[in-house]
């Protein structure tokens, strides 16, 4: 396991809005860090929902929480996977597996894959 999440995807959000499910993601493109929000399917959202309400560390109330893909996965079965996810909060973090749709994933490595941030304009998110 990784001692940083420096160069991880952050999962930010996940939203209902206007019948467009999405996810809201902060990652480092060409040197900056920048917002993307991008449609999901439907069964993502509860599944994406769970995470960022997952709180494994006893002060709950202390320090927000923050949720890193660390890029393990396996297969699980036609459309589904596990994948490891960094929980942090303050000093403490642990990798913990959840499932999300392959789909998912997939968009996950596609913006991992050493993208322009021209190739991402339209779903970037400006921050207010």
């Amino acid at each position: 396991m990784r001692d940083t999440n420096q160069h991880m995807i952050e999962l930010l959000d996940v939203s209902y809005k206007d019948n467009i499910y999405s996810s809201l993601i902060s990652h480092e493109i060409e040197g900056q860090k920048i917002n993307l929000r991008f449609g999901i399917e439907p069964s993502d959202y509860g599944r994406l929902k769970r995470i960022l309400e997952f709180r494994p560390f006893e002060n709950t109330g202390v320090a927000p929480y923050s949720y890193f893909f660390a890029f393990s996965f396996r297969k699980k079965d036609n459309d589904l996977a596990e994948i490891n996810v960094r929980v942090e909060q303050l000093d403490r973090y642990k990798q913990y597996e959840f499932t999300l749709s392959k789909k998912y994933i997939s968009n996950l490595l596609w913006f991992d894959s050493g993208l322009k941030i021209k190739d991402v304009k339209a779903l970037i998110e400006i921050k207010q």
